[in-house]
């Protein structure tokens, strides 16, 4: 007797399985006792990430045959409850059934049936495939044709491709589109009115099927490919301005997204596979942007270890080519994503013309590199937070930072900034420059505070400069590290006393003056200082140095002088300055650590005693670069003399204290007095009195004052 082997459609639940299970045999008939073979394959496909799978962990699974009666299995590798599981690189597995039928049956199943990793005789499974026979001859059909049965219905879900979905009349009220990049399941909703994209509508004979997805619309469905090549702007805007979509996925392309220009609409959540390189043509007009945001709200745009980048080397004018501007905007993130090698900054956060700042935006880990102008510029914003971010390598036009905060108009605002634990190296600028000019004689409130930044081999670490009139607020730089500038590691230039408060909280400079100048303003660690040139407000000054440590480990020493305070340009004073309580002073010229010129309200604190002078065995004469708080002569073996050599008015007060029996010898110049108790011009006064202390100030041109005195001192003869 001869029985027919055919194939007939495959029963499946509502969600879809990553792997395509199949029974099949190439015999045709068979004969009762007739040994012949059954094959079971699993396919992994390529199915979308966001997919609703059957079975957790549903890459691996146990398969179970229910075989019908009277037959009878010989051999083969398959058994009830065999465990198998795919993978990229096991991307298949086969199994044989040997056996024969040992009655004749008039029809029956082989029912392939799968459930989970772990599934017992106890456990659910899914019928996957099946294999029909009959007494007579049946079709039989191909594995292309296989169908699964949807529970609770009677249609079925063919596997197509797009193509095939076109061309041909079907009944199926679902299809699964086995399409690369565009693999999904479409269902018939014949209420729908959406046109035809091929991405999530697909119209066919006067039927609408729609795309059955959660969560974020992968860009492929839309035909964009990421080859390195393929100019994928239009696909993508076109995807943006729809307003039905309000999240977005990019998978990792194989090389990048290509792209010239996108507009962001409001609204928008874009997410991007870890390594996902988007990379733009190189082709940017002169105020054109790679991703411009203007006037929008709700952008979300995260990823990890995510690559935009443009072709820096063909812009060789303008620095208006950033690659994300964010003009206006409200409620912005930009998460895990780097913005390098374009034609101006990597990120610019600023006005619109009808918001005249962005609010709320935050950059978390996000880094830039290599961009012309510079990493980020802050030019109008409210509560702007940047945390943990990398800004590396801006050169090509000033100012060359890692970070600029910068207004352009005085309607602008900064207010609200808090830049935490940034890194900037290598800028042919600053690290940080923050310069705030725009903002004199307005209403302006400055509010910027910056955490442990960490600069390495910038010009500065941190340049705080025009500010020529009066600024409320404040600037606060707390924690930072600057080494290896060209520079200082930290300065501020013509900086106007009345400008906001500058606090410099612990900073910590290590081997800055890389260029190695040896002026003592140049070559120093922390400078505040107005050049020659220089025009601006009556003083400069308002800037804190709180606990610093300076620090120079070369074999070959260059830094000059710790601190620095000095108006070169000699139309004023510094004023409304603080040096408090140096910490570590390593690596200096003892004699160097200070340069002081005319200064004025300063305050002034060294409870670690890191300006405090022992004269020993030599007489000392004071200089503009050789300031000490306290000058004392404990290991002194003899009279010592320390000449008060010319220093200009409001030099900042010194004290001098006997520490043992020996003469300690103060000596103004030719035409200074000390008042009162030397009113004589040239008469120095001295003391070898342990305990015996003066405090002096140089109150004008040639008088010295006494502040403070301590014992009795006497006066020259």
């Amino acid at each position: 007797m001869l029985v027919s082997i055919l194939t007939l459609s495959s029963a499946h639940t509502i969600a879809i399985d990553p792997i395509r299970f199949s029974i099949s045999t190439s015999a045709t008939e068979v004969l009762v006792n007739e040994e012949f073979e059954i094959k079971i394959k699993a396919d992994l496909l390529n199915i979308p990430t966001n997919t609703v799978y059957v079975f957790e962990s549903a890459r691996a699974f146990r398969l179970k045959v229910v075989l019908p009666e009277g037959f009878r299995q010989t051999g083969g590798s398959y058994n009830d409850f065999i465990e198998g599981e795919l993978s990229g690189s096991k991307p298949s597995a086969f199994y044989t059934i040997k056996g024969k039928f040992v009655t004749a049956e008039r029809a029956g199943v082989f029912q392939l049936l799968r459930s989970h990793k772990s599934a017992n005789s106890a456990s659910n499974f899914v019928e996957v495939d099946r294999l029909s026979f009959g007494m007579t001859e049946g079709l039989q059909e191909g594995a292309a044709n296989a169908r699964i049965a949807l529970a609770g219905t009677i249609s079925y879900v063919p596997y197509l491709s797009m193509s095939a979905l076109r061309s041909i009349t079907d009944t199926a009220t679902s299809v699964f589109i086995t399409d690369q990049g565009g693999a999904g399941i479409f269902k018939h909703n014949p209420s729908s009115t959406k046109a035809d994209d091929g991405a999530l509508t697909i119209i066919t004979s006067g039927k609408r099927y729609e795309r059955v997805y959660s969560g974020p619309v992968n860009v492929e469905w839309f035909g964009v490919v990421g080859d390195g090549a393929t100019d994928n702007t239009a696909a993508l805007q076109a995807m943006l301005d729809r307003a039905d979509i309000s999240s977005i996925y990019f998978p990792k392309p194989a090389v990048s997204y290509r792209i010239k220009r996108l507009n962001l609409r409001s609204n928008k959540t874009i997410t991007l596979d870890e390594g996902t390189v988007i990379e733009g043509l190189g082709t940017l007009g002169a105020e054109e942007r790679m991703i411009m945001m203007n006037n929008v709200q709700n952008i979300s745009i995260k990823g990890t270890n995510v690559v935009f980048k443009d072709q820096k080397a063909k812009y060789t004018t303008g620095e208006q080519r950033h690659i994300f501007a964010m003009l206006g905007v409200t409620n912005v993130t930009i998460e895990g994503v780097a913005a390098n090698n374009s034609g101006g900054d990597g990120f610019y956060i600023g006005a619109s013309s009808t918001q005249k700042y962005s609010e709320n935006v935050k950059l978390l880990n996000v880094s830039a590199d290599n961009n012309r102008r510079q990493g980020l510029s802050i030019v109008s914003g409210k509560n702007i937070e940047v945390v943990s971010s990398v800004f590396s390598n801006s050169n090509g036009t000033a100012p060359n930072a890692g970070i600029d905060i910068e207004p352009n108009n005085p309607d602008e605002f900064l207010e609200g900034i808090r830049i935490t634990n940034p890194t900037t190296r290598n800028n042919a600028g600053p690290g940080i420059v923050i310069l705030i000019d725009d903002f004199k004689g307005t209403n302006r409130v400055v509010d910027i505070t910056i955490t442990n930044h960490n600069d390495d081999g910038s010009v500065y670490g941190a340049y705080v400069s025009r500010a020529t009139g009066a600024i409320a607020g404040t600037i606060t730089f707390q924690n930072p590290v600057w080494k290896n500038n060209r520079h200082n590691g930290f300065c501020a230039s013509n900086y106007s006393s009345n400008a906001c408060t500058v606090q410099v909280n612990d900073p910590t400079v290590i081997d800055c003056n890389v260029a190695g100048s040896t002026h003592a303003v140049f070559g120093s660690a922390l400078l505040v200082y107005r050049e020659a040139s220089a025009i601006g407000d009556a003083n400069v000054g308002n800037v804190h140095i709180i606990r610093p440590k300076v620090h120079d480990t070369r074999s070959v020493r260059k830094i000059v002088s710790a601190f620095a305070f000095e108006d070169i340009s000699k139309k004023g004073t510094v004023k409304n300055c603080s040096l408090i309580d140096p910490v570590t002073l390593e690596g200096l010229d003892v004699l160097k650590y200070v340069h002081f010129a005319v200064l004025d309200n300063f305050a002034l604190s060294d409870k670690h005693e890191k300006l405090t002078f022992d004269i020993a065995q030599l007489n000392r004469t004071l200089t503009y670069g050789f300031y000490k708080r306290i000058f004392h002569n404990a290991t002194s073996t003899g009279t010592r003399t320390i000449s008060l050599n010319g220093l200009p008015a409001n030099y900042p007060e010194i004290t001098f204290e006997v520490r043992n029996g020996q003469i300690l010898r103060l000596i103004p110049t030719i035409n200074d007095n000390i008042l009162p108790i030397s009113v004589n011009k040239g008469k120095y006064i001295q003391s070898n009195v342990v305990g015996n202390k003066i405090t002096l100030r140089k109150t004008t041109t040639n008088s010295w004052q006494v502040k403070e005195m301590i014992g009795t001192w006497t006066v020259q003869p």
